[in-house]
């Protein structure tokens, strides 16, 4: 989940009163956001699940606490003045989608919001810009409508964010910091997409980095908002969810549409002004929540997490989602909600047909070795990273030569590089190490997480395997650092591993060892090969280690 910074009086200052510590602490998790710490200084630093995006700031955070407290507050202007913008065809990347805020009140602390807010959506819901990228700028500094298109980046030139000089999109490309972390995306295309305006000024370089000329700042009183990408409905909820956020710094509130033209002359326009309208049956409440709860309480309920009843009969409820909800997809979404508002705490003394509990609530034993083994890889230097469980046959078997391994896919992929669940977890480290090796030479990783092993004998095909992978990487990296850390990890569970030679693919042959204890392998330690590492255009050993959970924990419990 990500992690988000906001300070609490600039909380106070959008939810119009002030607030305990105590009272943050309560009332954030009630929304989703999990409180890690409240400084000295009245920083609040929180993480916010993945499903709920228009949380990533503070405004959002304000927005839902105002429903929840009972606050009332100015409902979004949403104005269509005719604004055109046009898409000129992108192929490689072809959705683009606009929004206008006016009547802005901005300082640094709402400035830094927003460019909080467009860095988080971004990473996390754009999939670092692969799927969708974000830009705002001061609307005042150069002339609607804009044009979305392809450019020479040898010929094409702006000031990059933070940069004093003029570049070409490749100079951006090879020497800005956004460059060289993004610039993957772009490298291998003819041409770069460019936002233009009609006074010929470029905006931005999708999805790298914006113009330094039409900078938000203190003095920013009206801005436009672009989220170019692979899907339209995701352009879309990007440029919903910044608009409506960035409403909460207007003083009129006013939101204008944009239509852009696509080029065989569709119109993508945006923002959303309402979320999706849902009809939930009071009886499939009930049943989940285990209470009785009447039509005139569930409004109640609805009103506290920002929802908008247009119709009751019966049973039956219709209603309306806010526009930037973009976690609202059926029922059982408004049901989540009707709980958060009851209170999880209320809903437990309430209910009478929950089943009854047979003992005391206790962290599961997977969960546990997990814990204990992050805090000792932790205490030796090394970083956790986090991949997608989701994967694909080229990253997790071609590359590595396993042509007579499979993997479980999905029928309906809806990207070529999400097809199916890993099997293994070295390609993901292994593709952390690539894709951060512009910014150190020398990294030590783990993850912790599941894979899925196609198995006929099992029920449902697969075998659930919880596994700690770790990578080693460096100028000197040999098999010996990765036995070292193995024997220690394992040492510390009071365990005395053996290692024993074999051979997996895509690993050097001489420089592979499985991992036994007591004579039940568990795992391997092993030097990826150098044909494997030379494609990826990555000059240093890399060594990695992979240990089943599962089995250490049936060993640890003997």
């Amino acid at each position: 989940m990500p992690v988000i910074r906001i300070a609490k009086w600039d909380l106070e200052r959008l939810v119009g009163r002030t607030l305990s510590n105590e009272e943050i602490m309560d009332y954030l998790p009630r929304i989703k956001c999990e409180v890690e710490t409240i400084s000295e200084d009245g920083e609040i630093e929180y993480e916010a699940t993945h499903d709920r995006p228009d949380l990533y700031s503070v405004e959002g955070v304000a927005r839902s606490l105002r429903y929840l407290l009972g606050i009332k507050s100015l409902n979004y202007k949403f104005i269509d003045e005719g604004v055109k913008a046009y898409n000129m065809g992108v192929p490689r990347r072809p959705y683009a989608a606009f929004a206008i805020v006016k009547d802005l009140e901005l300082d640094h602390e709402s400035v830094k919001q927003i460019m909080q807010l467009q860095e988080k959506l971004a990473t996390t819901y754009g999939r670092s810009r692969r799927k969708a990228s974000i830009g705002v700028y001061d609307l005042d500094k150069f002339k609607m409508p804009i044009y979305y298109e392809l450019r020479d980046p040898d010929n094409t030139s702006l000031v990059p964010l933070n940069e004093a000089r003029e570049m070409s999109l490749r100079e951006i490309l090879e020497e800005t910091e956004k460059g060289k972390i993004y610039g993957h995306i772009l490298r291998d295309w003819d041409k770069y997409p460019v936002i233009r305006s009609s006074d010929g000024k470029i905006l931005s370089l999708a999805p790298i980095i914006n113009s330094e000329d039409t900078r938000v700042t203190t003095y920013t009183k009206n801005v436009l908002i672009d989220s170019t990408g692979l899907d339209p409905r995701t352009v879309v909820d990007a440029v919903t969810i910044m608009a409506t956020s960035i409403a909460e710094r207007s003083t009129s509130k006013k939101i204008i549409f944009v239509d852009t033209i696509m080029p065989d002359n569709t119109i993508l326009q945006a923002p959303r002004d309402k979320g999706p309208t849902i009809e939930l049956h009071l009886d499939d409440a009930e049943k989940v929540l285990g209470i009785k709860i009447d039509t005139k309480n569930i409004v109640e309920y609805l009103e506290k997490m920002g929802h908008e009843t247009v119709e009751i009969s019966n049973n039956n409820i219709k209603i309306v989602a806010p526009p930037y909800r973009i976690d609202i997809k059926s029922w059982i979404d408004i049901v989540e909600d009707i709980a958060m508002a009851i209170g999880y705490d209320t809903i437990g003394v309430k209910a009478d047909k929950l089943p009854p509990a047979t003992h005391p609530g206790r962290m599961h034993s997977l969960e546990y070795i997990s814990r204990l083994i992050r805090k000792i890889l932790v205490g030796y230097g090394f970083t956790e990273i986090t991949s997608y469980m989701m994967s694909n046959p080229q990253t997790q078997l071609e590359m590595f030569g396993l042509k007579d391994k499979k993997i479980i896919t999905v029928l309906n992929p809806k990207m070529d590089k999400y097809t199916g669940l890993r099997r293994w977890l070295t390609p993901g480290l292994l593709e952390v190490i690539i894709e951060n090796k512009e910014k150190q030479s020398s990294m030590k990783i783990f993850e912790i997480g599941d894979v899925a092993i196609p198995d006929p004998n099992t029920e449902t095909g697969a075998r659930i395997e919880r596994r700690i992978g770790i990578a080693i990487t460096h100028g000197k990296a040999t098999l010996t650092d990765g036995l070292a850390i193995v024997s220690t990890l394992l040492n510390r569970l009071k365990l005395n591993p053996t290692f024993e030679k074999t051979h997996i693919k895509g690993m050097l042959p001489e420089r592979t060892a499985s991992i036994k204890i007591n004579g039940e392998e568990i795992g391997f330690v092993a030097e990826i090969h150098p044909d494997i590492l030379y494609r990826l255009d990555y000059q240093f050993p890399v060594v990695v280690s992979e240990i089943v959970l599962n089995k250490l924990l049936i060993i640890l419990r003997q």
